[in-house]
């Protein structure tokens, strides 16, 4: 279902010695091991959106809503575009079949809704 690696924690210095190539990646929380975000494009850039710091403090933003916890990251090199689009479409519904809803931060959100966490 997921991304089977281990957590690495969510820093730019981290993020920064990733590979620039297309893939899928998941950003949770590394102490309770929740998936929050699942989403494809080049890992090392795509990684780096969620960071409106740089990675300077623990604070990622997923669409505009702003969460503080111990974060990491995992991904998987897919090679291609297409290829990271169906891997993440793969992933995102075994997860919703496991769980019976998406991710935290992949849910649709309502237009002018504010997100408190």
């Amino acid at each position: 279902m997921s991304i089977h690696k281990r957590w690495t924690k969510y820093t730019k210095k981290n993020i920064s010695s990733e590979p620039d190539t297309y893939g899928v990646y998941e950003i949770g929380d590394v102490d309770t091991g929740a998936i929050l975000f699942i989403g494809e494009g080049k890992i090392r850039t795509s990684l780096l959106t969620h960071s409106p710091d740089g990675g300077r403090k623990k604070h990622v933003s997923v669409f505009g809503s702003s969460i503080v916890c111990e974060f990491g990251y995992r991904y998987e090199i897919t090679g291609t575009k297409e290829k990271a689009r169906l891997r993440k479409s793969a992933i995102l519904s075994e997860f919703r079949k496991s769980f019976g809803s998406l991710p935290r931060y992949n849910q649709p959100q309502t237009a002018g809704a504010k997100v408190t966490i």
